[in-house]
């Protein structure tokens, strides 16, 4: 009776050895499956606040499902060159690194002034390192084009037409005209 509860209390002990390091992780990958970069959870989240501080769509009630970081995520890692996507990469550490510096927190932990500040000195170019300008770019022009790609945008507000031309009126005669 001795041998089995003491079996049980090791392997219970070595489970939890196991398992205990695990909970204590605070950065989980990335929750986007992606093929050729990598990014933890935190420069997820990071690049998630970053998408909505450019393009607030969660205040909007139409657009739900919208995800415009894992858009520009699949876009980087799917449509871009090596040198290009490790340049994204660089300046996505290098953006969250500069916020810090600037701010004392990451990006994540700033203010909504302090977003908007941080991203305005980008946009002036003052003294921000190319390759945090071409992350910044590159996220805001994906964000815009997830946005203008949707549905919900080209229905409610480009008023789209699935058939060009629906307003065609068969009993219109065609006049040539010569002259």
């Amino acid at each position: 009776m001795n041998r089995r509860k003491a079996i049980s209390n090791i392997v219970t002990i070595s489970i939890g050895a196991m398992v205990l390091p695990s909970c204590a992780q605070k950065d989980e990958a990335g929750l986007v499956k992606l093929k050729n970069i990598s990014i933890t959870g935190n420069e997820e989240k990071m690049l998630s606040q970053l998408s909505d501080a450019i393009l607030p769509l969660k205040k909007l009630k139409e657009y739900p499902d919208n995800k415009p970081w894992e858009f520009a995520l699949m876009m980087v890692d799917d449509c871009y060159e090596p040198e290009d996507q490790q340049k994204f990469i660089s300046g996505l550490k290098a953006f969250d690194q500069l916020a810090k510096k600037k701010y004392g927190s990451s990006f994540t932990n700033c203010t909504a002034q302090q977003k908007l500040e941080w991203m305005n000195a980008i946009e002036k170019k003052n003294d921000i390192p190319d390759d945090v300008q071409y992350f910044y770019r590159t996220t805001k022009r994906h964000t815009i084009q997830a946005f203008t790609s949707s549905r919900e945008y080209m229905t409610n507000v480009m008023k789209y037409k699935m058939v060009p031309g629906s307003n065609f009126k068969g009993c219109v005669s065609v006049v040539s005209i010569k002259n």
